[in-house]
């Protein structure tokens, strides 16, 4: 049965791998992909094996929505008290699967960035929030509106129930973006051992 929360398919585990393609393909050229996987030949496989573990943590701990069936953009939202992915939940999300695909090489790197994003996180928010963890559109249906209509919907529930809204970037022109949609720079850091600049950005309910 397929299900639809206010125009939005609700991610479940039947749909990993559309919903890991969307993600693969929408992040292929993003800083933190090309730092963590600076192979260009294997980047895609990898962030194909990579969004397998964040949706499937997504799905077992938050919410995942894709547009539609045709997933020409997916958005995973964490609460703040599960944002921080645990070794317990890790390996319930499929952990071990992760670092032997991947290898010791690159979970070593993303457990650096993770300790540095969780200690930069905790810095300035506490819960109750939600986190924009990640959201992608593939890039030939970019700027077309679907990342409005992954966003405005949950915004609209958000400022419902009062319930504010954080996320993490590292991409500078990004930062303009959020901003209409009411989110504000509180924090910007740089992720230790890497050029990344990273941006902690916060939105109160309207």
């Amino acid at each position: 049965m397929v299900e639809y929360v206010s125009d939005l398919l609700s991610v479940k585990k039947a749909h990993l791998d559309k919903a890991a393609k969307t993600l693969s393909l929408a992040f292929m050229d993003d800083p933190l992909s090309n730092e963590v996987f600076s192979e260009e030949s294997t980047r895609y496989n990898n962030l194909m094996t990579y969004f397998h573990f964040r949706i499937n943590y997504g799905i077992k701990y938050g919410e995942v929505y894709a547009t539609s069936k045709e997933f020409d953009g997916v958005s995973v939202w964490l609460p703040g008290k599960r944002s921080h992915i645990s070794n317990w939940r890790g390996i319930l999300s499929g952990g071990m699967k992760l670092y032997s695909k991947i290898g010791r090489k690159i979970m070593t790197k993303f457990n650096e960035i993770n300790h540095y994003t969780t200690s930069f996180r905790n810095s300035i928010m506490q819960p109750p929030y939600y986190q924009l963890s990640p959201i992608g559109v593939i890039p030939e249906m970019q700027g077309k509106g679907f990342g409005n209509k992954l966003l405005k919907p949950m915004f609209e529930r958000f400022d419902d129930k009062k319930i504010i809204c954080f996320l993490e970037t590292q991409t500078k022109k990004n930062i303009p973006l959020y901003q209409k949609y009411g989110f504000e720079v509180l924090k910007e850091g740089k992720i230790p051992n890497t050029k990344l600049q990273h941006w902690g950005m916060k939105r109160e309910p309207k």
